[in-house]
């Protein structure tokens, strides 16, 4: 489960509702109508589930079981925008604790602030905040880690303004510590909560908030699938395209695909393609 800290990305989830709700209509509605839930649980499910596997969010659980040693930004053809990845430019400025025994990353735990500021094609993005990590190992094996990060992404750029903040903690643990390839389970909790500002065109803006709790979750690095669990979600915004305000669950089923519950209707979330059955 390598850390891949792609968390720039998931700015974009924030604004993802207002920009392919409507796209099934020719005519957008007005601006205040209530964006339906059908729409929401594909948007809900893909977002999440991208999350874990490296697209929008901190983890691509489909590695191994690394911590990050540098920090920084590239250009990313996903959104068009911009993504933090380890393994790249700025070294973390970390405080690293622990009794190591034999396995040094056992006991490992990072404790770092995070400021990364980077521009591209006339794009300027900049990452504040902190963020804790830990190994937890059985009997000298790593066998899963924590973490807890909170971080506050601001972009500005010719076209879009957002200001972001994204939270998560996160507990994950291998099924199987000797096997790379072994099923893992996950817990935990992720949120963001921001607005965006159109700079051109219509000049719109938009708040969204989007919360989940993920219980129990067992994931397939091998499959790149959520093979079962359940998750709790909390959503609400506004934008150019309608507003919305719901919660629910998601219960995963394996072969990619999951059901959203809104008000007590089941949505069945494809969760590659984000087709709503």
């Amino acid at each position: 489960m390598k850390l891949k800290l792609k968390i720039f990305l998931i700015l974009f989830a924030g604004i993802a509702i207002a920009y392919t709700a409507c796209k099934k209509s020719s005519t957008p509605p007005p601006s205040d109508s209530m964006l339906t839930p059908d729409v929401v649980a594909g948007q809900l499910a893909t977002t999440l589930n991208q999350s874990l596997f490296g697209g929008l969010g901190a983890f691509d659980v489909s590695s191994g079981l690394s911590a990050p040693s540098t920090i920084g930004m590239h250009n990313s053809s996903l959104s068009g925008g911009l993504k933090l990845t380890s393994g790249f430019s700025q070294p973390l400025n970390a405080k690293m604790t622990g009794s190591f025994a034999s396995n040094v990353t056992c006991g490992l735990a990072i404790d770092t602030t995070v400021s990364v500021t980077d521009s591209s094609n006339g794009t300027t993005a900049t990452i504040t905040g902190s963020m804790k990590f830990n190994y937890v190992c059985s009997n000298s094996q790593v066998s899963g880690f924590t973490t807890n990060d909170k971080l506050t992404i601001v972009l500005a750029s010719p076209s879009l303004n957002l200001s972001y903040k994204v939270g998560e903690i996160v507990t994950l643990t291998s099924s199987n510590p000797a096997d790379p390839n072994a099923n893992i389970s996950l817990s935990g909790s992720l949120n963001s909560d921001g607005s965006y500002q159109y700079n051109t065109g219509t000049k719109k803006s938009g708040t969204s908030t989007f919360d989940y709790t993920l219980t129990s979750l067992v994931i397939s690095p091998v499959l790149g699938d959520i093979v079962s669990g359940n998750a709790t979600f909390n959503t609400s915004g506004t934008g150019p395209k309608g507003v919305w305000n719901y919660q629910g669950t998601i219960v995963f089923s394996g072969n990619h695909s999951a059901t959203v519950t809104i008000s007590g209707k089941a949505y069945h979330v494809n969760l590659q393609t984000g087709v709503v059955n």
